[in-house]
């Protein structure tokens, strides 16, 4: 198990041990493609040891040893800034998807530019997925875009994080250059943004649209 561990640490496992009795935990809140490869992995070296699955309890009082840690250095979200962190329904395999969304209006002749300037920073910062809805509302338009990746460690491919506090500074600049604002003009659920999903980029189209 700490071979195992060792080779792929970057998500949450917690393994208890008393006589031939082991528990393994494994995972965190949201479950990436890396989390299922584990298992896998962990999976192939209980069969090894010809371990087998049994309802006995381990008594109270079981040391508890952390063998694997999510390995993120960048700042954590913070709620009240220009993103939204939301999640998908259920996709391919009842897969969901976390991103984050920007909620703006801004002049329907601006949108082309602003989309490019957006789509340059998923390029810089390493986001695989950017896709929004929109709705007209005379000559301006409410846009409500996704920022995003697909698939994360797929065959125990590393994890990647985003600076989301960074990029959050970034994306100020095109919405002031393209004189966006916050939020969403018109009524509800007239003006909504509906029309889409319109793909800017994108990857693991099935489980992210």
């Amino acid at each position: 198990m700490q071979t195992v561990a060792a080779r792929y640490p970057q998500v949450e496992l917690l393994i208890q041990a008393h006589g031939p009795l082991l528990r393994l935990t494994l995972g965190d809140w949201a479950l990436p493609d890396y989390a299922f490869f584990l298992a896998t992995q962990l999976e192939a070296a209980l069969h090894q040891y010809e371990a087998t699955r049994t309802a006995e309890l381990l008594p109270a009082g079981v040391a508890l040893l952390r063998l694997g840690r999510a390995d993120d250095d960048t700042p954590p979200y913070r709620y009240g800034g220009i993103f939204q962190a939301v999640s998908s329904g259920p996709k391919k395999h009842q897969a969901e998807t976390a991103s984050l969304r920007l909620d703006c209006h801004l002049p329907l002749r601006q949108k082309e530019g602003f989309l490019k300037e957006l789509d340059a920073l998923c390029q810089a910062f390493g986001l695989d997925v950017l896709h929004y809805l929109d709705q007209q509302v005379a000559a301006q338009v409410n846009l409500m875009l996704f920022f995003g990746n697909g698939r994360q460690g797929v065959g125990g491919a590393p994890l990647r994080y985003t600076n989301v506090e960074a990029l959050a500074s970034a994306v100020k600049l095109p919405i002031a250059a393209y004189n966006a604002q916050s939020g969403h003009l018109g009524t509800y659920p007239t003006h909504y943004p509906r029309q889409g999903p319109h793909v800017v980029r994108v990857v693991d189209a099935e489980f992210v649209l």
